[in-house]
């Protein structure tokens, strides 16, 4: 019983002092995402990523045209920068390309996609599935944003973003 009690003391400990601001003062939390590039920002960027990567798999791998989701993204609040509530996050789903990129397609389409999204600042983490025609990859960035690119039945790319600050937060240059 102790030893419940004293993993799930820890386990609290790390949760409420993560790196990412848990720890952090309201004003540490802002001067972090201050050095991020706002919202508004990273929306013009991933969204340019998105379409970049979706138009090459089309016309370099041969892949079905993208079908688009009829709400590209949604947001919410930060977790980990808790004391603002002007940082966000955001997630853009790039719908689908109807049916299985092939096995021996895949590796390219990885390729690909790095490339494309290295220029960006994110590097391939590896792979969360690889099987025989199931394969999903992940990739990150100092920013905690996510990019998922996957095939099984339909072929599938998403960002999610990390934290970021309004544009009229970040204009006025302290928290509210």
């Amino acid at each position: 019983m102790r030893l419940v009690v004293l993993l799930c003391t820890v386990l609290l400990l790390v949760g409420a002092c993560d790196s990412k601001g848990g720890s952090m003062s309201k004003d540490e939390q802002y001067a972090e995402l201050l050095k991020r590039p706002d919202i508004e920002q990273i929306h013009d960027e991933y969204t340019k990523m998105l379409e970049e990567i979706r138009n090459e798999l089309v016309a370099q791998i041969g892949i079905a045209p993208w079908v688009p989701k009829d709400e590209p993204f949604s947001g919410s609040g930060c977790a980990e920068f808790s004391d603002l509530s002007e940082a966000h996050k955001r997630r853009y789903s790039s719908g689908h390309s109807p049916g299985n990129l092939p096995d021996a397609r895949w590796a390219d389409a990885v390729k690909l996609v790095e490339s494309i999204a290295g220029r960006h600042g994110f590097k391939l983490h590896g792979a969360v599935v690889d099987r025989p025609s199931d394969h999903e990859v992940t990739f990150g960035n100092d920013y905690g944003a996510e990019l998922l690119f996957g095939t099984a039945a339909n072929t599938t790319l998403s960002v999610s973003t990390g934290c970021h600050l309004t544009k009229a937060a970040k204009e006025r240059g302290k928290p509210a």
